[in-house]
């Protein structure tokens, strides 16, 4: 009896102790209360925010950046409608997210929020790629800033951001990013995250840019984010809890793979971008056709035929961009950035492209039309220079076309995979278009099919490693593509299967047009895959 009473009581004590902590922790204020508190001391909070923004502007080699204290981000989220808000955002627009990094271990338990927006790098991405030079970056403060009137609405700076900050907008057919709240600074107030946050996270520091000049390949501004070399961000994150959330350089205690975000270890398909696709699938079979024109031996009435097609491919290739141009009207622009958008020349390079392809024509063309004024000019013997000239410059810009995406740093769009994707669909599509104009023997559109598909061979590869069941983090980007493609488009892989044996099999029985034509489309799937499966390194709360 007396043990039953003992254990009563105890339990009795313990609800007891548990009450008063719990009154306890109310009576104290949390960190919106205070923060509400500084609001209703007139005399105080101006000071609170100003201990958050530098006294004085940067000097010569500096630059505003913005300094995030991850022990005090608690996730609330604040600064996220704070400058939503002020900046007027649409309802799909975010400028400053909040992401969530975990652990994936017992061994070491932790659920971390970060906030993250623009990073001002020190060699921003979005300005370098821009076609219309609709960035630039403030030579006093650093800040990069977007102009809104001098952009067009291409998005090429989503794929150039690492940390995809430019959010592009459909209703106003551009893009828009965080520029620090630069007005606010510039009259001396903090900006709307800043001041927003209720537990003083975020502050704008000044930061030396050549601190970044010597930014490692391994290192991250964060655990999971980009490497910071691409660009090399200013953000400053600090934890004194746990250092390595702050860097994934592999001299940190804690293993790469024991920290992850949703952002890095749930790879999802990504937009497919359809005018691109068919700018890229059908300009590069046009490509491919007069550098076949200009190397073979073609009756001249078969060769009229063959420029005229790919001449009209090339026309309707080219011109699909534009669809994909929030302000098309504006594609004039598209040559300002050649110095370092690699996006403008491409631009320049097709425009060339589509002026000798029309000149190109008119030396089959006319002389073929037997008019007397013609002869006399002798246009018929410019076919063969005019030709080579089409495909040199369309080579040229195929190359362009595969710099682009090469030069975002995104592993499965490097250098090497890029150039074998793109240059063997350039040959083998150019190859079996004059194979079906000049109705080639089966054997040469066997052949010309073979190559075609050999530039599939990266994907297929990816395919192949993804058919572990490993978890995501544990395998390399190109097995976890392969996986994404094996899980989320099984049918467009085996339609681009179906359309290559079907591809095949009109080859070999001399329907050369449909061989061409099956294996225009299967190239499109897989340019469109090509964009839908990439997976690359993200920041925590990236945009999905």
């Amino acid at each position: 009896m007396s043990t039953l009473t003992e254990r009563t009581e105890n339990i009795e004590n313990r609800r007891s102790l548990l009450l008063e902590d719990l009154l306890g922790e109310q009576s104290s204020l949390s960190a919106v209360d205070t923060f509400s508190y500084w609001h209703d001391q007139a005399t105080f909070h101006h000071d609170v925010y100003r201990s958050l923004v530098p006294v004085s502007a940067p000097s010569t080699g500096e630059q505003y950046a913005f300094e995030v204290d991850l022990d005090a981000c608690s996730g609330c989220k604040a600064c996220v409608v704070a400058c939503h808000n002020l900046n007027d955002l649409e309802d799909s627009e975010t400028w400053r997210k909040v992401g969530v990094i975990t652990s994936g271990t017992t061994l070491l338990p932790v659920v971390q929020h970060v906030t993250t927006a623009c990073h001002h790098c020190v060699d921003p991405g979005c300005l370098s790629g821009c076609p219309v030079k609709a960035y630039e970056k403030d030579p006093s403060t650093g800040i990069v800033k977007h102009l809104d009137d001098q952009c067009f609405g291409c998005k090429y700076c989503t794929m150039m951001c690492p940390y995809e900050v430019p959010q592009y907008s459909k209703k106003l057919g551009i893009v828009r990013k965080c520029d620090m709240c630069s007005q606010r600074l510039s009259s001396g107030s903090a900006p709307a995250c800043v001041q927003a946050c209720p537990n003083a996270a975020i502050r704008i520091t000044i930061v030396r840019q050549k601190k970044f000049d010597t930014t490692s390949t391994s290192s991250s501004v964060v655990a999971t984010a980009p490497p910071s070399h691409l660009t090399r961000p200013t953000t400053k994150y600090t934890s004194a809890r746990l250092p390595s959330l702050v860097s994934m350089d592999p001299d940190t205690n804690v293993p790469s793979a024991v920290l992850r975000s949703a952002e890095s270890s749930v790879d999802a398909v990504h937009e497919g971008h359809w005018p691109l696709v068919t700018m890229l699938t059908l300009s590069q079979a046009s490509v491919g056709m007069w550098l076949a024109i200009s190397v073979s031996p073609l009756p001249s009435v078969t060769a009229m035929v063959a420029a005229l097609v790919a001449a009209v491919l090339g026309f309707v290739g080219i011109h699909a961009a534009l669809l994909h141009l929030g302000r098309p009207m504006l594609a004039f622009r598209a040559f300002l950035g050649w110095r370092t958008s690699w996006l403008s020349r491409e631009a320049i390079v097709f425009g060339l492209f589509m002026g000798s392809s029309a000149v190109a024509c008119a030396t089959y063309v006319l002389p073929w039309l037997k008019l007397p004024l013609v002869d006399s000019l002798g246009l018929s013997t410019l076919a063969k220079p005019t030709t080579w000239l089409t495909a040199t410059i369309g080579v040229l810009g195929v190359f362009c076309s595969a710099m682009i995406y090469v030069a975002t740093g995104r592993e499965l769009w490097n250098k090497a995979r890029t150039l074998w994707d793109m240059g063997l669909t350039t040959i083998g599509l150019g190859a079996l278009g004059i194979g079906a104009v000049a109705s080639n023997s089966a054997a040469w559109m066997c052949f010309a099919w073979s190559v075609s598909i050999a530039a599939l061979l990266p994907k297929i590869f990816d395919v192949a490693a993804g058919t572990s069941q490993q978890a995501p983090l544990s395998s390399s980007l190109f097995a976890r593509s392969g996986r994404l493609i094996r899980r989320e488009l099984p049918l467009h892989a085996s339609v681009i299967v179906a359309l290559a044996i079907f591809s095949l099999v009109a080859a070999v029985v001399g329907w050369n047009a449909l061989s061409f034509g099956l294996s225009l489309v299967m190239h499109g799937l897989h340019r469109w895959i090509y964009f839908a499966s990439v997976v690359y390194r993200r920041m925590p709360g990236a945009s999905t």
